[in-house]
């Protein structure tokens, strides 16, 4: 309660600088725009100096309309220099305001990209652009080459403290508890599986939001990542097309197809791949349960393939003063995870010693399909921002069909157990947004609030066979047998406000969220319903410092909710010796979030650094312990506090005309105050990785990347993941006037990636030791027509190289 104290004091105080504000000396008000595109520049850095002995006199940021205004001491002769990250730094001409005048106009200030080449048909560069502004970091996907036929997690692994495991699911700081829009609506899928279904060469940049102001819904606990596709600008037809294939048989091709006419924009794209992800696995297990001490060797191929056929369609018209949309989706998926192992037993009983080969299969199968539609309109009631949006989506998924099957046979053939599962599930999703935007000053000073409402249920039931050795078949388990209906509803409202003071800005707003939730099972200990109400406060400030640079610090509370199958009460079993289970009790996570960041532009070079701490209690995390002779449980489980505190750094070298490199890293501490295990030691551990990547241009049309990376090791409530480091190397060609793009990757180039983990607990220890098929070629095509540029792709960079970590 102290913080929501905090909080509206700090509201007061700004609503009070507002109203007592002072205009007596003379101001210079302009705009700073992009030189290529003329979009407004906000946050650049606008410094007014004195002609005389080039003083700094006044300095203030441009606000989210690129407009600044700067406040004259005296009438005298100035000149304005403007900065910002990723663009050459502009020194404009001498001026002197008008004696009398209390207001002069002085137009607007072009920024040219820095270290940008033009030619007749289009602008390339290989800057690597990162802005910061109030509230979130926008990482541009242009520029680099090493993403060509990855996805939008290939682009986010080059950010600091960004983790991919061996199954590909990606942490921030430690959480896999963030939010994922696409165009500022939410996605269809959750988390790693969204991000993995929207490929690179759709991308235009992505948003990273690691503190969340209060307009945005307050489920996430890492923050929100937002993808922004690439749009078209100009009349005419645009569109591109991408086409990918690697040594791993992973292919795919994906379309972006767009018509603008006036006030009417329409697109089309789709996708139509499969993606595997091969390692060979080794793991080994001991397990104490039913007076048997089970020792487990397990070795062979994991593999995991996703086939994905996706088509939207999109309509937009502008007509007044309103722009209406509308937009349909549809998209069916298959996910296949499994593999061939070969295991050796042993079983100690006492004193008695037995020994037992096995081999065995184990597969996942998931087909869902799924509808979408989108509509909503922006009623503009003037040129400053005084607006009104409504968005509204539904989402279908139906005949949702879900299968698990293991086998287990004896070195003769013969079969020794097995289990075949079935869950079918049907899902119905919907959300709708209401946002009004009302600005009070042409400084930037805006006063924002809203109402959102978010409804979702899944109707499933499960349904399991086992194999009986005495029958020789498999026989349905009834009293297995699960139904569960879920139900989650919320309701909130939010108010903000903004402004800018000259080099100063702001941002302070708090939301209330109302939310129910509701589980129907036939198990009677696994029914609930929960009702609750909380306040989720944020503030953000930035400060423009007058030799360029910029301060940012900002604090927001967050939830995670537990998804259902967190909450699944029934058993499913990965492979024999491995089972899983949801609890059905587990509780929410919520997040206090602070950051500090500093930003500056050094020409062309720039560099950045943040530094953060995040409190989350109630921390889910997946625990094993012991299920019975030779079989662990995997289930979920609130297992305490946690606390993260470190620091994020990222730059920008440009050494020649045709080399630059970048670096980027993190360094925090993490402790888990651990409430799960029966000894209750904590866990801590100093976690740090590092990206160093060099980007050369060895022809007007060539251009080479080599990229290397090391991951720390990090620990969890059970256990840690050891260290690995790999390096990567890209080279593509444009031909035919640019428009087609030819690009060769090599990833994990000297087979040094490996992914060892470890987890003990009561009974039981486990390690695994995974590599992955190495070194992986991806060679990927793009072909651009008329009106879309050609435009580059982040750096393919993920630490996804292994499969088989939920084992």
């Amino acid at each position: 309660m102290m913080m929501h104290r905090l909080i509206v004091m700090f509201l007061f105080c700004c609503l009070s600088a507002e109203l007592h504000s002072q205009t007596s000396s003379p101001t210079v008000t302009g705009r700073v725009v992009d030189g290529v595109t003329g979009e407004p520049v906000e946050y650049a850095n606008v410094v007014l100096y004195s002609a005389r002995d080039s003083t700094a006199e006044a300095h203030a940021a441009s606000g989210a309309d690129g407009i600044f205004s700067l406040r004259c001491r005296h009438v005298d002769d100035y000149y304005i220099e403007t900065s910002f990250v990723g663009y050459t730094t502009l020194r404009g001409a001498v001026f002197r305001p008008d004696d009398g005048n209390s207001h002069m106009i002085y137009g607007d200030v072009a920024l040219q990209p820095a270290n940008m080449e033009l030619s007749e048909v289009e602008i390339t560069g290989r800057k690597r652009q990162t802005v910061y502004k109030l509230d979130k970091k926008v990482i541009e996907a242009a520029g680099n080459i090493a993403a060509d036929g990855g996805t939008a997690v290939d682009i986010l692994s080059r950010t600091p403290s960004v983790r991919v495991d061996a199954e590909g699911e990606v942490t921030f700081r430690g959480s896999s508890g963030f939010k994922v829009y696409i165009d500022g609506k939410p996605a269809t899928l959750e988390g790693g599986a969204a991000l993995e279904q929207i490929p690179a060469g759709r991308i235009d940049n992505i948003e990273i939001i690691t503190v969340p102001s209060a307009r945005n819904e307050a489920d996430g606990t890492a923050g929100i990542i937002n993808i922004n596709t690439k749009r078209q600008t100009a009349d005419g037809w645009s569109g591109l097309v991408n086409g990918t294939a690697s040594s791993v048989a992973s292919r795919g091709i994906d379309f972006l197809a767009s018509y603008r006419r006036k006030n009417i924009r329409w697109q089309t794209s789709g996708e139509a791949s499969r993606r595997y992800l091969v390692s060979d696995f080794d793991q080994l297990k001991r397990i104490d349960a039913n007076d048997t001490l089970t020792v487990t060797h397990a070795s062979g191929e994991r593999k995991t393939y996703t086939d994905s056929y996706f088509l939207r369609t999109m309509l937009e018209r502008d007509k007044g003063n309103t722009t209406w949309f509308a937009a349909l989706e549809s998209r069916y998926r298959i996910r296949h995870r499994g593999g061939h192992l070969h295991y050796d037993d042993m079983y100690v009983s006492g004193n008695d010693t037995a020994k037992q080969s096995f081999n065995g299969g184990d597969y996942v199968h998931l087909n869902e399909w799924t509808a979408r539609g989108d509509a909503g309109f922006e009623r503009r009631f003037s040129e400053t921002g005084h607006k009104l949006t409504a968005s509204l989506f539904a989402f279908y998924e139906g005949d949702a069909m879900e299968f698990f099957y293991t086998d287990l046979f004896y070195p003769d053939g013969s079969r020794a157990q097995g289990h075949r599962a079935w869950e079918a599930e049907y899902r119905l999703t919907a959300q709708a947004n209401l946002d009004y935007v009302y600005p009070f000053n042409e400084k930037g000073g805006k006063f924002e609030s809203g109402y959102y409402f978010f409804t979702y249920t899944e109707d499933g039931d499960y349904t399991i066979d086992f194999y009986q050795p005495a029958a020789m078949r498999f026989e349905r388990r009834d009293e297995l047998y699960n139904r569960y209906l879920f139900r989650r509803d919320i309701h909130a409202v939010y108010a903000m406000l903004s402004n800018v003071h000259a080099a100063f800005s702001y941002q302070a707003g708090l939301r209330g969220e109302y939310r129910y939730r509701k589980l129907g099972n036939n198990e009677a200990w696994a029914r609930h319903v929960r009702n609750d109400f909380d306040l989720f406060p944020s503030a953000h400030l930035a400060y423009a410092l007058r030799r360029g640079g910029r301060l940012n610090a900002a604090y927001s509370r967050r939830i995670t909710q537990p998804q259902l199958f967190y909450m699944e009460p029934y058993v499913v079993y990965v492979d024999f010796y491995t089972a899983q289970r949801g609890n059905p009790m587990i509780l929410p996570e919520y997040t206090n979030s602070f950051e500090f960041t500093w930003s500056k532009g050094f020409g062309d070079n720039s560099a950045a650094v943040t530094a953060f701490h995040r409190m989350r209690k109630d921390k889910i995390e997946r625990v094993r312990v012991p299920y019975h002779t030779g079989v662990t449980l995997d289930s979920m489980a609130n297992v305490g506090n946690d606390y993260s505190t470190g620091v994020e750094a990222a730059t920008t070298f440009f050494l020649y005309r045709w080399w630059n490199m970048d670096i980027n890293g993190s360094l925090y501490y993490y402790t888990i105050k651990n409430d799960y295990k029966t000894d209750g030691a904590d866990e801590k551990s100093w976690n740090w990785q590092w990206a160093f990547n060099n980007n050369f241009d060895p022809g007007r049309n060539t251009r080479l990347r080599f990229e290397a990376y090391y991951v720390g090791p990090t620990v969890s409530t059970q256990g840690r993941v050891n260290e690995f480091f790999y390096f990567n190397l890209a080279v593509r060609q444009q031909m035919f006037k640019r428009k087609l793009a030819a690009t060769l990757n090599i990833r994990d180039v000297f087979s040094t990636a490996r992914y060892i983990s470890s987890q003990t607990g009561r009974y039981l220890y486990s390690n695994t030791t995974i590599y992955p098929r190495s070194p992986l070629l991806t060679l990927s095509l793009s072909w651009t027509f008329n009106n879309f540029k050609s435009q580059k792709k982040e750096e393919k960079i993920t630490h996804d190289l292994f499969e088989g970590t939920n084992r």
